[in-house]
């Protein structure tokens, strides 16, 4: 009761209050706002300083506060499920308001993720009972929060409005269409479900393929229907945002699906990505797993295709057709040592992984009468049964004339071609990969091409290849020297991760993905899918 005691109190909370009140007038939320609703909102905030760790919001649990950063950062992440670890979301730091949405529109709304202090921190804390106690008892400052509100949405205008817009088209179909999407069974009316599915790099084979193979599946289901809508762009950070309004985005090898792009395709409504393809190295499963979106692939197209590849590459490479049709189509008929090749009879080949592809490939180039010998993990029969050998990686290094690169890529594959690898290998070796770009590390090629240790090389796939293959470059410059540099390098054949590309293949990629997505309209999810992911 002392006077003295409440003056330093209340001089005290005054220069809280002051403190407050200067950081509003930069805090993301409300910088713009009247200086009325910033002086009541400083006198509910209350300082917390954390340490490093300190858990203001932990994911799961309902969100009663929210907090203004002054000083320092704090990180948002999200639990796996199929691990210990954290999936990092996103940094925020000096200004950012965060849990302020959920305070003034969501009722015990429960934390999508883990707010925590990223080092040290200072930040201001409002409780959300004392903040709608405070709107509650003016109208004024309710309608200048819902004002901030209806801003700070505006600012995902590009996300929504294309998301409002697709839905209201779809909406108007249905009404235009109403009396031919519905079927009579037992009296009772019901209208299609349409699983809405978004096609990421889309080239002409892609929609020309795929349009007529969904049409045909519409037309043979009474209860369900695809909507396949296509678009040129690569998925990335940049684009995931289209998907908005699609419960599904079917994606090739060169479509990114990191942790932030799938956390983009969560918020966009995103329950689904169907591989059109084998291989799903861009795609980050534990993520997918965690925001509860179901990957499916194409396991297996043609493995005939790639094998028959391999060894149309290794041939051309070799006994150098394509230099000699170009030569004749120029009258020019003459032989020149630019045209020597050498016979693959009696030559020593290494095939790098044995699986269904190697196998084929080992099955044809056994027939050339060649010394066959196999690297894989797992030994295969089959291949024995050819005559090879499975031997050490060193053992083909060593000894092969031609290296078949046929496995996939794994931490433990990467840059098995390395500048490591050069010294150990046979000089003049030619080098065939069809698989993964990064199983060679592009470095050592030119260096071993330069330097006469490889011989020759035919390439469907390069390391770098995302920002060029399937697109048209030849009226723009290629800025990567090195892909220059091998596409004008004589001995060096390339291709553009063609070699899956033949009519059965295409009809197995596109069938297999229609069956994918059907699967997903039955309600299958996850592990429950019949080639699942995850």
């Amino acid at each position: 009761n002392c006077p003295l005691t409440k003056a330093k109190k209340l001089k005290h909370f005054q220069t809280l209050s002051t403190m407050a009140r200067e950081l509003l007038d930069s805090a993301q939320w409300f910088s713009s706002s009247s200086e009325a609703l910033k002086d009541e909102v400083a006198k509910l905030m209350r300082p917390v300083e954390a340490d490093d760790g300190h858990c203001f919001i932990e994911e799961g649990h309902p969100i009663n506060e929210f907090i203004i950063i002054e000083e320092g950062f704090l990180t948002r992440t999200k639990n796996l499920k199929s691990s210990d670890g954290n999936l990092f979301i996103e940094e925020v730091g000096p200004g950012t308001v965060t849990g302020f949405l959920h305070v003034a529109g969501y009722e015990d709304e429960k934390s999508f993720a883990t707010l925590a202090a990223d080092g040290k921190a200072k930040v201001w804390a409002v409780q959300g009972k004392e903040f709608q106690a405070m709107l509650a008892s003016n109208p004024q400052h309710a309608l200048e929060v819902i004002r901030i509100l209806s801003k700070r949405m505006r600012g995902g205008v590009n996300t929504f409005r294309g998301a409002l817009n697709r839905n209201l088209a779809s909406l108007q179909e249905k009404r235009l269409n109403k009396s031919l999407s519905k079927s009579i069974t037992s009296g009772h009316e019901f209208e299609k479900e349409k699983l809405k599915v978004l096609c990421y790099d889309t080239t002409s084979w892609v929609q020309e393929n795929f349009e007529p193979q969904v049409k045909a599946f519409n037309e043979s289901q009474g209860e369900f229907e695809i909507q396949m809508d296509f678009t040129q762009d690569r998925l990335g950070v940049k684009t995931a945002k289209y998907a908005s309004g699609y419960q599904a985005v079917c994606l090739f090898v060169n479509d990114t699906a990191d942790a932030e792009v799938m956390w983009v395709l969560s918020m966009c409504g995103v329950k689904m990505i169907a591989m059109r393809c084998a291989g799903f190295d861009r795609i980050d499963t534990k993520a997918a797993q965690t925001f509860g979106i179901s990957v499916t692939r194409v396991p297996a197209y043609s493995p005939y295709a790639v094998a028959e590849h391999a060894v149309a590459l290794l041939m051309t490479l070799n006994r150098k057709t394509h230099m000699a049709s170009t030569r004749v189509k120029m009258a020019d008929f003459t032989l020149d040592s630019g045209l020597l090749g050498v016979d693959i009879y009696g030559k020593t080949v290494g095939v790098m992984g044995t699986g269904k592809i190697g196998q084929i490939l080992c099955n044809i180039i056994a027939g050339f009468g060649v010394k066959l010998l196999a690297h894989d993990v797992y030994e295969s029969d089959d291949v024995k049964a050819l005559g090879g050998t499975n031997v050490s990686q060193e053992v083909i290094f060593k000894t092969c004339d031609i290296i078949f690169l046929m496995m996939p890529l794994l931490p433990a594959t990467k840059h098995t071609i390395n500048e490591k690898v050069l010294p150990l290998l046979k000089k003049g070796v030619i080098i065939i990969n069809t698989s993964r770009g990064a199983l060679i590390e592009t470095g050592a090629l030119v260096s071993g091409l330069n330097s006469g240790i490889i011989g020759g090389c035919g390439l469907d796939v390069y390391e770098n290849e995302a920002k060029y293959f399937f697109q048209d470059w030849s009226a723009k410059s290629i800025e990567d020297n090195t892909l220059v540099s091998l596409m004008g390098n004589n001995r060096v054949l390339m291709t553009a991760h063609q070699a899956f590309f033949t009519r059965e293949a295409i009809d197995k990629i596109v069938s297999t993905t229609v069956d994918n997505l059907s699967n997903f309209l039955d309600g299958k999810r996850g592990s429950d899918l019949p080639n699942s992911v995850c």
